[in-house]
C-alpha cells in the first residue's frame, strides 16, 4: 500500500526556533508512516531542503501538488493565505498549525485568517489562549512539544562544558536561557538578556552561587550583544555568566543543567519550558502567559523576582542531578501524536 505523502510547510532548522524544531521533529516522527516532504521558508538555505525564497515556483507547485495532505506552520498570514490557496486549487486536504498570534494585527487580519481556518480540513491551536482568537468550528488543542532525538543532537562544545563543569565543582547552580537572535518586544529585551544578567549581579552580591549560561545562536538581532559583554566585564561577570554567541544543542544543554530559565516578555507554547520539564529540570518563567503546570513563574520583567526565584531553588539545595539521555523515554509522545488521527 503506498504511504501517503505530506507536505510540510515553515521555517526549517537552522535557525533553531520553537517553530522550525518542531518541524524537524514531525518530520522524523511522521517519516516512519509517511512519505514526509519539505517547503522552507527560513532565510537560510539548506542543501537538500527546497527553500520558498529561491522562487522556483515551478518546483514550489510540483510539490504541493505531489502531496495528498499539506500542513502549513506558516507565522506571517501571506504565506500562511498563499499556501492554502495554492493546496485548495490542486483539491489537497490541508492543516493548519497557529504557534503564536500577535493581538497587534488586527482585526482585518485575524478576520481573514478565521476565513481561512475555518476552510481548513483541520486546525491546531498550540494552546487554548491561541484558539480563544479566533471562531473556528473545529480544531484541535495540541502542544507543540515534540520529544528531541538525543542521538541526533550535537555534542556541547569543549569550552561551554569545562565552565559549566567548572562552576559545578565550587558549588554553583546552572541556570540556562537561550535566544535565537536578539530581538525587541515593546522596546524591552523580548528574550531577558539584560534580566538575566541583572539577576547574576544580584545573586553575586548576596554570596548564592547561582551561574548562568545564555545562549545567542544568531547575534544580526535588533538588539547589539556587545553593550551585554561590556556589562558582565565592567561587573567581573565573568565566574558567574556565559554569554555564548554561537548555535549549540540547547537540549544537550539541558542536560547539563539545574534550572531552565524563559525569561521572555511575550511567549507562545514555548518549546524551552515543554524541554526542561521533559527532561526533568525545574523550569522557570516569566509570567507574561499561561505556563505549563509546575512551571515556576517569577514577576515579567523583574530582575529581583528573577533572582529571588533561583535563590529560593538554590536554599532548598534542589540542584537536579545530570539527566542520563537513556532515561528519557519519548514513545509515550509518539503515540499520543498518532492516536488524534491528525492526518487521517
Amino acid at each position: 500500500m503506498k504511504n501517503k505523502k505530506i507536505l510540510l510547510i515553515g521555517p526549517y532548522p537552522p535557525p533553531y526556533g520553537g517553530v522550525s524544531v518542531h518541524i524537524k521533529r514531525l518530520k522524523s516522527l511522521l517519516s516512519g508512516g509517511f512519505d514526509v516532504d519539505i517547503v522552507d521558508e527560513g532565510r537560510n538555505r539548506k542543501d537538500g531542503i527546497f527553500n520558498l525564497r529561491s522562487l522556483n515556483i515551478g518546483r514550489y507547485l510540483r510539490k504541493v501538488f505531489a502531496a495528498d495532505i499539506v500542513h502549513i506552520h506558516s507565522g506571517l498570514f501571506f504565506f500562511r493565505a498563499f499556501h492554502f490557496s495554492i493546496a485548495r486549487l490542486f483539491f489537497k486536504k490541508t492543516i493548519i498549525t497557529i504557534h503564536g498570534y500577535e493581538p497587534r494585527k488586527g482585526d482585518k487580519v485575524r478576520v481573514l485568517d478565521s476565513l481561512i481556518l475555518n476552510n481548513c480540513n483541520k486546525v491546531i491551536f498550540v494552546t487554548k489562549e491561541l484558539a480563544a482568537w479566533f471562531r473556528i468550528k473545529k480544531h484541535l488543542i495540541k502542544d507543540a512539544f515534540l520529544p528531541p532525538d538525543l542521538n541526533d543532537e550535537q555534542e556541547i562544545p569543549g569550552e561551554v562544558i569545562n565552565w559549566i563543569e567548572k562552576k559545578k565543582l565550587q558549588g554553583y547552580s546552572i541556570s540556562i536561557a537561550n535566544a535565537w537572535r536578539l530581538d525587541s518586544h515593546n522596546n524591552e529585551d523580548l528574550y531577558g538578556l539584560d534580566l538575566c544578567i541583572d539577576a547574576a549581579k544580584k545573586l553575586k552580591a548576596r554570596g548564592i552561587k547561582a551561574a548562568f549560561v545564555f545562549v545567542v545562536c544568531d547575534n544580526a538581532g535588533v538588539i547589539k550583544i556587545d553593550p551585554y559583554k561590556q556589562i558582565i566585564n565592567y561587573e567581573g561577570m565573568e565566574d558567574y555568566f556565559l554569554l555564548w554567541e554561537a548555535p549549540l544543542s540547547f537540549v544537550k544543554l539541558i542536560l547539563k543543567s539545574d534550572i531552565v530559565l524563559r525569561p521572555t516578555n511575550t511567549d507562545g507554547d514555548a518549546l524551552t519550558v515543554r524541554e526542561g520539564m521533559f527532561l526533568g529540570k525545574t523550569v522557570i518563567a516569566s509570567d507574561v502567559v499561561p505556563r505549563p503546570p509546575h512551571t515556576i513563574l517569577f514577576k515579567n520583567r523583574d530582575a529581583d523576582s528573577l533572582a529571588q526565584t533561583i535563590a529560593d531553588f538554590k536554599m532548598r539545595g534542589q540542584n537536579n542531578t545530570e539527566t542520563s539521555p537513556e532515561t528519557v523515554d519519548s514513545i509515550a509522545y509518539y503515540k499520543a501524536y498518532y492516536n488524534n488521527n491528525i492526518y487521517n
